[in-house]
């Protein structure tokens, strides 16, 4: 699934909708281009006008639920790279405890170097 496209499930059929996309720069069905606000649900489009009220808030609730896995995807990444920061730490200080020492306490070495 790419990013815009979402997973719905239909309660009253378990029929799956896919393809929630946003044809439309406008995120707010109050915003001054609602007017062409269009979604495509299963390949077919509709004007997010048309919908019923609870229609665009769903729509609304998918576009929070969207931005925060991007955030969370977001916040896993970083995260991933600080654990990777970590083992390579580990690793050092496994197979080059002195040199592991050395990177923990710079200023030391450098007071060292300048008595």
């Amino acid at each position: 699934m790419t990013q815009g496209q979402v997973l719905i499930a239909a309660t009253s059929n378990r029929e799956f909708f896919s393809d929630l996309d946003n044809s439309s720069p406008a995120t707010d069905s109050n915003s001054e281009n609602s007017s062409s606000a269009t979604i495509t649900l299963a390949g077919k489009q509709y004007a997010l006008n048309d919908l019923s009220d609870p229609a665009r808030q769903l729509v609304s609730a998918i576009r929070a639920s969207e931005e925060e896995m991007k955030s969370t995807r977001n916040q896993l990444a970083l995260m991933d790279v600080g654990r990777r920061a970590l083992v390579a730490q580990l690793r050092l200080a496994v197979e080059n405890p002195d040199a592991f020492q050395r990177l923990q306490s710079p200023d030391q070495e450098t007071a060292a170097e300048a008595a």
